[in-house]
């Protein structure tokens, strides 16, 4: 019987944290497959551990002797993920890049909103309950705010993971020298560092802040995906009018970047104050953070504007 390849390594997080930038560039590298999209198999909530055909279906199409990657942001900070991720893929390694928490959790809140799975509210109002300990809807609290506990999420995976199979870089490293991130991440997965993707530069921010634009993608999405309550993960609606759906909003979120230029209020309006409440919030796991992984975080200590 032909034993079928597992994946070797696997981009653990974090949500909102250039991920997708280093999916995108580690998958043009000449000796990785990864398939296009991510791959939510650990983090699914019919998830069966005797069950792997969703997972070999996703990487169904690597070459025989390619390095096999995954990538699912949520994996990071969802507690059931490290102990699922270690039954079935022991010997993989696990890459999680970190965004300075605070500006991660204002971007996921409106990346939420985008996609229509928390309310139109001004980020001060949401913010200001959500430190109050007020979340509606309920999964708020883990996606906008529990995602960017990194130390706890690192911690829970290295109860199952030794040191040596993670490796942590952070947005610190990336806009000092994005090359050298990409180069770091192919030698921790074992393949040659001299190749250099053709699309390594960083994207433009995609984000959408501008009310207009952020409540007509919104409005997209919601006809476009599926989401469960409580845990707020989305799912595509498989229809074609669902695809064209989605096709839309990423269209408009386009347009929306194309006239950032133009139109000041597309930043996030977060005040000094929220951000110096959420830095409180997650001062500790930063501490906590820098000390585990012996890595300096000064800038993450500081409340700064966006």
């Amino acid at each position: 019987m032909t034993t079928k390849k597992l994946p070797n390594f696997v981009i653990i997080g974090a949500a909102k944290s250039a991920s997708t930038w280093l999916h995108l560039t580690i998958r043009q590298h000449p000796a990785i497959y990864m398939p296009e999209g991510e791959t939510p198999f650990f983090e699914d909530a019919h998830y069966n551990e005797s069950d792997l055909s969703g997972l070999y279906e996703a990487i169904d199409s690597a070459p025989p002797q390619a390095v096999i990657g995954i990538k699912c942001p949520n994996y990071l900070c969802i507690p059931e993920c490290a102990p699922r991720l270690a039954s079935h893929l022991p010997n993989a390694r696990l890459i999680a890049i970190l965004r300075n928490p605070v500006d991660r959790a204002v971007s996921q809140y409106y990346h939420l909103i985008r996609s229509g799975r928390l309310p139109m509210v001004p980020a001060d109002v949401a913010f200001s309950r959500y430190l109050a300990g007020e979340f509606d809807p309920p999964y708020a609290k883990q996606q906008v705010l529990e995602f960017g506990l990194y130390a706890r999420g690192i911690t829970n995976h290295l109860k199952v993971f030794s040191r040596h199979q993670l490796l942590v870089m952070t947005d610190l490293e990336l806009r000092t020298n994005h090359e050298r991130v990409f180069k770091r991440a192919c030698q921790f997965i074992g393949v040659a560092d001299d190749f250099v993707p053709p699309n390594i530069a960083m994207p433009r921010n995609q984000g959408v802040y501008f009310s207009p634009f952020l409540s007509l993608i919104m409005r997209l999405n919601q006809r476009g995906l599926t989401f469960d309550a409580q845990t707020g993960l989305e799912h595509p609606r498989r229809s074609v009018s669902g695809w064209a759906m989605r096709q839309l909003a990423v269209l408009g979120s386009r347009m929306s970047a194309a006239t950032r230029l133009f139109v000041r209020q597309q930043e996030p309006a977060v005040s000094a104050n929220i951000r110096a409440g959420l830095l409180q919030y997650y001062l500790p796991d930063i501490l906590q953070l820098q000390e585990m992984m012996q890595i300096d975080l000064a800038p993450w200590r500081s409340v700064r504007q966006a």
